[in-house]
């Protein structure tokens, strides 16, 4: 159930980040982040209740995803084939990275690495 909700609650923010004329709205939980103009031409995947959500985003190539840490937690994310590795991000500490290969991405957070991910790049 909790998953559910945390589902939709990535898809209502989503849908925020796409929007070009929506004011900013706050991340749930402990992120207190701004969405919307804050990370313009981003998908955002949130780091909540040690998973990442969504599990799977599609880009095109030369676009960004950005990683929002809202865990008490610290987390990462860290490619399984070395692509890309964050620093530990601290509770609302962000990190974006820039796809330029086609291709499917899996990446799991080091210090958790039970938590996986996945970016498909088209």
């Amino acid at each position: 159930m909790a998953l559910v909700a945390g589902v939709a609650t990535v898809l209502a923010l989503l849908a925020g980040c796409f929007s070009e004329h929506r004011a900013p709205t706050a991340a749930s939980g402990v992120c207190n982040i701004e969405l919307g103009e804050a990370f313009p031409g981003s998908t955002v995947v949130l780091i909540q209740s040690f998973t990442f959500g969504p599990f799977e985003v599609r880009v095109r190539a030369g676009e960004r995803v950005t990683w929002i840490n809202c865990d008490q937690e610290p987390h990462t994310s860290t490619a399984d084939n070395g692509e890309w590795a964050s620093p530990l991000l601290a509770t609302g500490q962000v990190f974006t990275q820039t796809f330029a290969t086609v291709g499917q991405f899996d990446y799991h957070c080091e210090p958790h690495p039970f938590m996986r991910g996945r970016v498909i790049v088209e």
